[in-house]
């Protein structure tokens, strides 16, 4: 149940969204002031240091004061004083996204006296810097584009902390330790924090679709910075504010920091979908005991040691070296310990790991885990089939199932499906290059000759044509009907109907329309080719069916192959286009059901072909339901799969 203060909070949203054609900056401030006690207060006004530094005039500045606000505004606040600009307006595009981000990093940049130390307190001077809007004339992955683009042209003090657009979603930073799961808001760390140790987090640009809560986010974003602006304020609870509020959202790019202690971004080759980590090494006693696991990370331009188990890292550390320590230190994790950003390389770990195996009574051996890396086929990311039907669907899992057991149960429909499919795919593969082959010896005379009456063939190719030919109505049958049944069917969809003869069929699709239309309507096509794929199948199986065999015909001296056909079809366009059809529906389908289990807020898009990266040329890709790029609907097409 939401606590009266998320509730209340919630109220002034949906006050300042439905305040159409008003001042949204004085609204937001009479909505802030509500609920900021002492000592902060909310202005319009301009902020300035004691070195004569001025900022523009923000329409919300959030600053602490001994004394009630009754100047007249705009006001002049003093830069020590100042806990948070913001920059209001109705509606964003990217060029104001530029313009405002620059008027903070101006905020961001005035000189402020140093904060006292209290130990035990934490305590920041710095000022968070919120872009705020009503709504916005681009998608919000739109906006964290241009966001990433200025970050990297900006030192990270200067970065703007959150975007609001009001009537869909929040972009902020959230903190991730390595081999852990979100841990929570970046807010920026306060001045020198970075001076000793330089921490092993990625820090992520991260999209949340909060919709109508999105007041209630930012906040709570804006009451953690508060609270350590200035310890003892009497300030709401950040934590009961955000009650009722999504929490899911999506990853954009990654940061981490450099020894000089500046977010840079994550080197593209760590990307999870391009790095696999070196083993971990293991730390026995003598009797042969798991005491605990050793790894190095790298990290821009150092590394970190990552230690999983009872064993001090710090004792361990120590075997580094002076030098290496100067900047050392651990954090302890919830399963793990992780060394801070030292300034050392692979060679400087494994020196350190020698050390311990010579200079203690423990052993350092290789982690005796049999890992299988095994070729799946002979083409990597950059295969449209491999990008889209492995990465890309696998990617859209994630978001669906959070749950390990219902993640497996879908890997293990959809596994038989690829792998099916694969062996489909290499029989046409293997039916084409046969084919062509063999057209162009006879065409070049090569094994086939002319002699009076009579056309001699020297080399056939109807068995084994035959045989895979066979293989490839088997597998793509396979696939289709009891491979994507299945995948549907965990996905919470029925198409069973679609195998069936007529009259069933029909019931099905009819009611499938009331439900589904748009499912129902790319099935009713669906059919026109999977009935006649099936029926071959059937043909084979059930009916002695065998592929004919390769007809040659003389005209004029010359010897022409004529292909045998299947339902009506010379077999190679029939293996084309059969392959291409389940290619598709494959896609197509799995991500329509999937995109219906989505967590509410999420949908999925489609990225034209001409954006597509060629590393990972991906067709699909998540996006948000309000504000993000334009949601895709299955629909039935012709276009080959990779037009698609």
């Amino acid at each position: 149940m939401e606590s009266s203060i998320s509730h209340a909070v919630y109220n002034a949203g949906q006050e300042l969204a439905a305040a159409t054609g008003s001042n949204i900056g004085s609204i937001l401030n009479e909505v802030l002031k509500r609920f900021l006690g002492w000592p902060f207060q909310v202005a319009r006004g301009f902020a300035s240091d004691s070195e004569g530094l001025q900022t523009d005039i923000f329409s919300t500045l959030v600053y602490t004061t001994s004394q009630s606000s009754s100047s007249a505004e705009p006001l002049n606040v003093h830069a020590d004083t100042l806990a948070c600009v913001m920059d209001v307006t109705e509606s964003i595009d990217v060029e104001h996204l530029r313009s405002a981000y620059e008027r903070i990093a101006s905020a961001k940049r005035l000189r402020k006296a140093k904060a006292p130390q209290v130990p035990g307190v934490p305590l920041t001077t710095i000022t968070l810097g919120i872009i705020f809007a009503r709504d916005a004339v681009v998608t919000i992955e739109k906006l964290a584009e241009e966001l990433d683009s200025l970050n990297r042209r900006h030192p990270d003090r200067d970065w703007t902390d959150m975007v609001v657009v009001l009537s869909k979603g929040t972009i902020n930073y959230v903190v991730q330790f390595p081999g852990e799961m979100l841990a929570g808001d970046f807010l920026p760390p306060a001045e020198g924090a970075l001076t000793s140790h330089i921490p092993p987090t990625y820090v992520i640009m991260f999209i949340r679709p909060t919709g109508a809560f999105t007041f209630n986010k930012m906040f709570a974003f804006l009451l953690t910075h508060l609270a350590i602006f200035s310890p003892g304020a009497k300030l709401p609870n950040w934590a009961e504010v955000l009650e009722g509020t999504p929490k899911q959202g999506m990853t954009q790019l990654g940061y981490q920091y450099n020894l000089s202690g500046q977010l840079v971004p994550v080197p593209r080759q760590f990307y999870n979908d391009r790095y696999i980590p070196p083993r971990p090494l293991c730390i026995e006693d003598r009797q042969g005991n798991l005491l605990a696991t050793l790894e190095f990370l790298s990290w821009q331009d150092g590394g970190v040691v990552l230690l999983r188990g009872e064993l001090p890292l710090d004792e361990l550390l120590i075997f580094l070296g002076k030098s290496a320590l100067d900047r050392g230190g651990i954090i302890r994790l919830p399963d793990a310990q992780i060394s801070y950003v030292i300034r050392i390389t692979r060679a400087d770990f494994e020196a350190m790991v020698q050390r311990i195996q010579t200079q203690t009574n423990m052993i350092v051996r290789a982690d005796p885990t049999k890992l299988i890396v095994q070729k799946l086929a002979d083409e990597g990311s950059s295969s449209p089939f491999v990008a889209r039907l492995l990465m890309g669907i696998l990617r859209l899992r994630d978001v669906v199932f959070q749950d390990d057991l219902k993640r497996r149960e879908f890997d293990k429909a959809y596994e038989f499906v690829i792998m099916t499919l694969l062996n489909t795919r290499t029989a046409s593969q293997e039916i084409l290059r046969m084919l062509a082959e063999h057209i162009h010896k006879v065409s070049q005379g090569e094994i086939a000759r002319v002699r009076g009456q009579t056309i001699q063939i020297d080399v056939t190719i109807d068995t084994k044509l035959c045989k895979e030919s066979a293989d490839f109505l088997n597998n793509a049958v396979r696939a289709l009907k009891h491979g994507m049944q299945t995948v549907a069917t965990v996905l919470q969809v029925n198409i069973g109907f679609l195998f069936q003869k007529s009259t069933p069929f029909d019931k099905g699709l009819i009611a499938l329309e009331k439900s589904n239309p748009l499912l129902a309507a790319y099935l009713q096509e669906t059919r026109k080719w999977s009935e006649r794929l099936i029926d071959s199948r059937i043909a084979l199986e059930h009916a002695g069916w065998m592929l004919p065999r390769i007809k040659y015909l003389e005209a004029s001296g010359a010897i022409r192959v004529e292909e045998p056909q299947i339902s009506g079809q010379p077999v190679s366009e029939f293996v084309q286009y059969m392959m291409d059809r389940i290619s598709c529906f494959v896609e197509e389908v799995t991500t329509h059901c999937l995109q219906a289990q989505m967590p509410a807020g999420f949908a999925v898009t489609e990225i034209p072909l001409a954006q597509r990266e060629p590393e990972i040329p991906e067709r699909f890709q998540l996006t948000l339901t309000n504000g993000g790029m334009p949601i895709w609907n299955i629909m039935y097409h012709q276009s080959a799969f990779q037009e698609t």
